[in-house]
């Protein structure tokens, strides 16, 4: 009866020493994955100017928050603004609520995203979506989500756009219908 006893209690103490051990290691990898979330630094009100080789200015970002994490190689922007200038001049704005910036030169804007044409007597003044991608390299921006151009005196709903800042031209992927207005 001793010898069970003791047996027993060999087995509930080893199993006991056995899930404290493995319990600890789950709250270390829990531990571990949320410092892997913390940024590195975070900078407000961030205004940042580049420039291209001649030395004019080629865009301005402006955000109320940047968070950078090194180890996932992005920067998250909160209320960011980009503005890109064409010959010194500002021509166009893109603005959302939040947006992701990837090593590989692109940037992901998210919720209330509008393109604003800073330029009067173009094709369109505004464009409206959830998501939008700025591909930097090749000056492209492009979404498959809802999208709503504006105009003077027009308002056209798709699904899907591609809009080519070089070469000035906007394709837009499913029509979905057009409101024309007569403004005076």
């Amino acid at each position: 009866m001793k010898q069970q006893i003791f047996w027993f209690l060999l087995v509930l103490t080893g199993g006991s020493l056995l899930y404290g051990w493995l319990n600890n290691e789950g709250k270390r990898s829990a531990v571990e994955a949320e410092q892997e979330l913390v940024p590195d630094f975070i900078a407000y009100d961030l205004v940042r100017t580049s420039f291209d080789s001649a030395g004019s200015m080629s865009g301005l970002i402006r955000a109320q928050q940047m968070s950078h994490f090194e180890q996932l190689g992005q920067i998250q922007f909160e209320a960011p603004a980009y503005t890109i200038f064409e010959e010194q001049q500002p021509k166009w704005q893109v603005s959302s609520d939040h947006g992701v910036l990837y090593p590989d030169d692109k940037v992901v804007l998210e919720q209330q995203v509008i393109l604003d044409n800073l330029k009067s007597g173009e094709l369109f003044n505004k464009l409206e979506t959830n998501q939008l991608e700025y591909l930097f390299e090749q000056q492209l921006l492009q979404t498959r989500q809802q999208v709503l151009i504006s105009g003077d005196g027009f308002a056209i709903h798709g699904q899907g756009v591609e809009v080519d800042l070089v070469s000035q031209k906007l394709q837009l992927n499913q029509h979905k219908g057009t409101v024309y207005r007569h403004e005076k």
